[in-house]
């Protein structure tokens, strides 16, 4: 039975620590009981939020006026037999599951191709929303299904990855919020064990070394830029802009690389400041409040324009 709580604060619902009170809240332990939320919603004619990691999410000040909906649904099973030989491993996990825990599960089961997925903080449901990605990898890439609930039909769904329209840090998710994610099956090769140990440590010692971990802080702020993005011009760019010339034969212009570029680096507007290890994240150094973060992305965002000619976009979902 659903224990829905009124007016509780969010800020320490997220990594951020940024955020106002949820009207209703509530804590789901399964899938069934993720869905139940969602139709008690709907039922009150309240709008919802599902809240995974909190991760990457940016929270209003004045909070949110609707149920949000604290996903801890994290059963993780394997699918088939992975021993079988040329048989590749099917793992089938709930959508509030920390990505480190599938990471580790997989492992377990011998299974590989996740190991990258140790660099991301969040949980299943809203990295394959997001189509989160590191190291070279997304989500996308080992995504054979996701389970969903239609809000707007009241039913349940299995959407192929070819159905999930995913994108650089995009899908059919972030644009249908009816579609709410349920579980996910990955599809995985089979592996050495030690070897995929040894690829998750060497994973976490670059991540450790790069980016603010244990930091408040909400992982990248904007995305990066793709060289195939309608208003990128590349050719007037690397002539423009011989820094850029070292990405000329990568997907993207990292943000962080720009911001960094143009001395923001420390830039500060109250509590929330850019990282001096990584550029693309605003760390929360005390007393932030979402306005603080707005600020100081306006303030990014005007001056790579101003300089580069390129309107950078955000990567972190904002519960306004």
């Amino acid at each position: 039975m659903l224990n829905i709580q009124e007016n509780i604060e969010l800020a320490s619902h997220t990594v951020f620590k940024i955020g106002g009170p949820a009207k209703y809240f509530c804590e789901t332990a399964s899938a069934n009981e993720l869905a139940e939320a969602v139709l008690w919603a709907k039922e009150k004619n309240v709008p919802f939020f599902v809240l995974g990691a909190g991760s990457n999410v940016l929270v209003s000040d004045k909070g949110f006026d609707g149920l949000v909906i604290k996903n801890r649904a994290n059963k993780t099973e394997l699918l088939g037999d992975p021993s079988a030989k040329r048989r590749r491993g099917r793992l089938k996990t709930e959508s509030g599951a920390q990505m480190a825990r599938v990471v580790a599960e997989s492992i377990k089961a011998g299974l590989a191709g996740f190991e990258w997925a140790i660099g991301i903080p969040g949980t299943i449901g809203g990295s394959v929303r997001g189509n989160a990605g590191c190291f070279g990898s997304e989500m996308k890439d080992v995504v054979e299904s996701v389970d969903v609930f239609d809000a707007k039909n009241e039913a349940n769904s299995k959407l192929l990855t070819a159905n999930c329209d995913f994108g650089y840090r995009d899908s059919i998710f972030k644009h249908n919020l009816n579609l709410v994610i349920l579980s996910a099956t990955l599809r995985l090769a089979n592996g050495d064990p030690k070897k995929s140990q040894s690829l998750v440590a060497e994973y976490a010692k670059k991540r450790a070394e790069s980016q603010d971990i244990g930091q408040k802080c909400a992982g990248c702020i904007f995305k990066n830029v793709e060289w195939s993005r309608k208003d990128i011009d590349k050719t007037f760019m690397l002539e423009k802009f011989p820094e850029l010339k070292q990405f000329s034969n990568k997907k993207s212009i990292p943000a962080g690389f720009l911001i960094d570029f143009l001395g923001l680096k420390n830039s500060k507007v109250g509590g929330a400041e850019i990282s001096a290890k990584h550029a693309n994240y605003f760390i929360n150094t005390g007393g932030a409040v979402a306005e603080d973060v707005l600020t100081l992305a306006a303030m990014v965002k005007e001056k790579i324009q101003n300089h580069y000619g390129v309107y950078l976009e955000e990567e972190i979902q904002k519960l306004f």
